[in-house]
């Protein structure tokens, strides 16, 4: 009889410590593959939470390697569709460490970067009858997304916070060195530099025609009120 209950104990014990085992296999597995999203499952989420977590965890260098073109798609995708107040409240989170938050910044430019080389390819691959209609639909995102960028900053003018963030930008912003703007200026695609000077002026002039003030300041808008010339 106490020979049975041992054994059961034994069996308990066991069955107990497999359990467990399998257990943290099983987190190790979800951790190696993914199941609980890695950084480029988030991206590719459609999840703005998931996504901005993605962004400030990611290596930039990573982040911008062909082999993640069509997660950073996704993911600009995703942040086109989010509210400008989501995607910049977690950039001033709290939650984040120094490291977070420039991989972020980082991350962020890039898909800007290639948002506007996306916009300059269709552009310029049209065909002529096209292009004055993507030109203005360009614009118009532009001045969209500029727009809530300007209320989101009249929001929070008056934010501690915000303030505090502005000063502290301001402080470490230095002008780049000749050296940096040379290593910078061989950085670039020569082709998307091209296509760009190429492009800038066309949408500027374009701009203009239909009174739009493409600038980012104060006076920056529609003329002759607010309509299309």
């Amino acid at each position: 009889m106490g020979t049975t209950k041992a054994g059961s104990s034994n069996r308990g014990l066991i069955i107990g410590v497999v359990c467990v085992a399998l257990v943290a296999a099983g987190g190790l597995f979800a951790a190696t593959t993914g199941l609980f999203g890695g950084a480029d499952e988030q991206l590719a989420s459609g999840d703005t939470d998931k996504v901005m977590n993605a962004l400030s965890s990611i290596d930039n260098e990573k982040f911008a390697s062909a082999d993640n073109r069509d997660a950073r798609a996704k993911a600009l995708d995703t942040l086109k569709n989010s509210s400008i107040e989501s995607v910049f409240d977690r950039m001033r989170s709290d939650d984040l460490t120094d490291e977070q938050r420039d991989k972020l910044r980082e991350n962020m430019g890039q898909l800007m970067r290639e948002d506007m080389e996306r916009k300059v390819d269709e552009y310029l691959s049209a065909p002529e009858t096209d292009k004055q209609a993507i030109m203005d639909r360009h614009i118009d995102e532009m001045v969209a997304f500029r727009d809530k960028m300007r209320a989101y900053r009249d929001k929070h003018k008056d934010d501690p916070e915000a303030e505090k963030e502005q000063q502290e930008r301001r402080q470490n912003w230095t002008r780049p060195t000749t050296q940096q703007r040379k290593e910078r200026m061989e950085s670039r695609n020569p082709e998307k530099m091209a296509q760009m000077m190429r492009y800038w002026p066309k949408m500027m002039a374009r701009a203009k025609e239909r009174g739009i003030n493409m600038g980012w300041g104060p006076g920056g808008g529609r003329r002759g009120g607010g309509k299309d010339k």
